[in-house]
């Protein structure tokens, strides 16, 4: 029976971050859908109280990059890298009752190279952000979106107390990966603004 590894992201209430903009996400394996998994951890079913309690959505840009998995063993082997790899990244990462990353130092963000498997859902991001934005934003401002990073200039295109689901969504990939990628969807027609509000 093929099994799927599934993200995740859990609430802010759920502890301190490493990164204020990377929330903690907890790692598991089924061999039911994630939607399917998610429902269930939200009814409680063989679901950790953590997960029970501070659910908040699925993460499918930090899972769709990896097939499924022959067998219950091979899914856990693979559960527990994952959540390696996103503790590597800034993210406090529970995975079989371990948390990775917590208290832990630096981190290196992904790369181009590391973001080409889950580059729809960058694009998904970045199209959202633009849609949502009061005006639309440079590639610079839309990469700096995408990031999560704070300042003055982000009020000019998003509602801070409600923002969009894609702003900060890749705070754990590196700024000119971004930059590069909103470069290339704003060549297939992503509408930007000409002067970064950033830089203002």
């Amino acid at each position: 029976m093929a099994h799927c590894v599934y993200v995740i992201e859990l609430d802010r209430a759920a502890g301190r971050r490493r990164d204020p903009r990377l929330p903690w996400v907890y790692v598991g394996s089924s061999a039911c859908s994630p939607e399917e998994r998610f429902d269930q951890h939200g009814r409680g079913y063989r679901s950790s109280r953590l997960v029970k309690r501070f659910a908040l959505r699925l993460r499918p840009d930090l899972y769709a990059d990896l097939q499924s998995f022959r067998g219950p063993r091979v899914a856990a082997h693979a559960e527990m890298e994952r959540a390696r790899e996103l503790s590597a990244c800034g993210f406090v990462a529970h995975c079989d009752g371990t948390s990775y990353g917590k208290g832990e130092g630096g981190w290196e963000e992904w790369d181009a190279v590391r973001l080409e498997p889950v580059l729809s859902h960058l694009d998904s991001a970045a199209r959202e952000l633009a849609e949502a934005a009061f005006e639309p934003p440079t590639a610079e401002d839309c990469a700096r979106l995408l990031h999560g990073e704070h300042g003055f200039w982000v009020a000019r295109y998003l509602d801070q107390s409600d923002p969009p689901p894609a702003y900060g969504l890749f705070a754990h990939a590196r700024l000119e990966a971004l930059r590069s990628r909103v470069d290339e969807l704003a060549a297939d027609g992503l509408r930007l603004g000409a002067e970064p509000l950033s830089r203002r």
